[in-house]
């Protein structure tokens, strides 16, 4: 009977300090309801089923914001109106799974180097997004560092190398480092 209450004990401890409240906090933040799924148009597309007549998608989760646009400047115009009327941060357990909720520059991703082709705009800091989600898994070709520190992955999850080139707030970079051209799998802005 001891020893099974010292294996309860140390099972809920386990527990506890596995599921604490960052712990949960993060695996909602990493849990998106619906990913992939964006408003185009007045409807609903999956991006990861393609991404149709759309070629520039703003994900600000956070502000509750998946939307693509037919050009860049449809895209930026958007993003003015959102930071505009971000007010308080949102108070479900996504916003509260980092201290800061937005970040004041978004993290874009271009399919082709130069910062050609489709563009993808992450604004939510704080968690790993996998680009498959975003039908954008092995196509970054340039990017643009908003105001928070980024790491591009391999792999999903942030698995697998991390992307060798410095990727500080405010770096631009028109071309991928060698070998990094098509290889971007997830990011995390934060």
């Amino acid at each position: 009977m001891g020893r099974v209450r010292i294996l309860c004990a140390a099972l809920g401890m386990a527990v506890v300090t596995a599921a604490g409240p960052q712990a949960v906090a993060q695996e909602a933040a990493e849990a998106p309801a619906r990913p992939g799924i964006a408003r185009f148009e007045g409807s609903e597309i999956d991006l990861r089923a393609g991404w149709g007549n759309a070629q520039a998608c703003l994900v600000a989760r956070r502000a509750g914001v998946v939307e693509c646009f037919r050009s860049s400047a449809a895209m930026e115009a958007r993003e003015r109106q959102v930071a505009a009327n971000r007010g308080a941060p949102r108070t479900d357990t996504m916003a509260a799974a980092s201290s800061g909720w937005w970040c004041e520059s978004p993290l874009r991703l271009y399919e082709h180097g130069f910062y050609g082709g489709r563009q993808l705009s992450f604004w939510d800091p704080g968690f790993w997004q996998n680009l498959g989600d975003w039908g954008f898994n092995d196509q970054v070709s340039s990017f643009r560092i908003g105001s928070c520190h980024a790491y591009l992955a391999e792999h999903s999850w942030g698995g697998g190398a991390w992307y060798p080139g410095y990727t500080g707030p405010y770096v631009s970079s028109p071309t991928m480092s060698s070998g990094w051209n098509d290889r971007i799998s997830s990011i995390y802005n934060g």
